[in-house]
């Protein structure tokens, strides 16, 4: 098995593992907010975000090399086969960074993008909009927005810089030994 082939397996996974996150808790979460306040914008709102994790479905299980060159998975190794003899720590805690890296990415991009449009819609809505308003923009709601962000951006910052870390993560392990 090459790395490009483990990386391809690796990516449709995780676009598995995205549409069942998606049904089980981006949609029960996002018909929740709907249900409070039903009007078109809601509706719109929920048809967009589900029409967005399609195509980014559909991308990671059709266009893992594009994904795989975009974001320079395939860089960084010592071959290019991956064999259970070339398997060493250094390779493992590659591909473990990646991994991590992946599911912060997935975990959150629907949580990210439900406190945006609740903040967005929370910060111009009016009395007369909508009748009442929609309690949304308290310091928790803000906390879990911001953490959302920023699990975002650290699993960016894995996948795309994870032999740097692995090279950390291996000299702090050989100046403990």
């Amino acid at each position: 098995m090459t790395k490009m082939d483990f990386f391809r397996i690796m990516i449709k996974i995780f676009g598995l593992y995205m549409v069942i996150s998606t049904i089980f808790s981006a949609i029960p979460g996002n018909i929740s907010w709907i249900i409070m306040d039903i009007d078109l914008v809601g509706i719109f709102w929920i048809l967009a975000v589900v029409i967005i994790l399609f195509l980014l479905f559909l991308f990671l299980i059709y266009k893992p090399d594009k994904i795989i060159g975009w974001l320079k998975l395939d860089r960084g190794f010592d071959s290019d086969d991956i064999k259970i003899e070339n398997f060493n720590s250094d390779n493992i805690v590659k591909i473990a960074v990646i991994i991590i890296g992946g599911f912060l990415l997935i975990q959150n991009i629907p949580s990210f993008l439900s406190h945006s449009y609740f903040g967005i819609k929370a910060s111009v809505q009016t009395e007369f909009n909508t009748g009442r308003l929609i309690d949304y923009g308290d310091l928790t709601d803000k906390f879990s927005w911001l953490i959302s962000f920023i699990n975002l951006l650290i699993g960016y910052l894995l996948l795309t810089n994870y032999t740097n870390i692995g090279k950390f993560l291996k000299r702090k392990n050989e100046k403990n030994d």
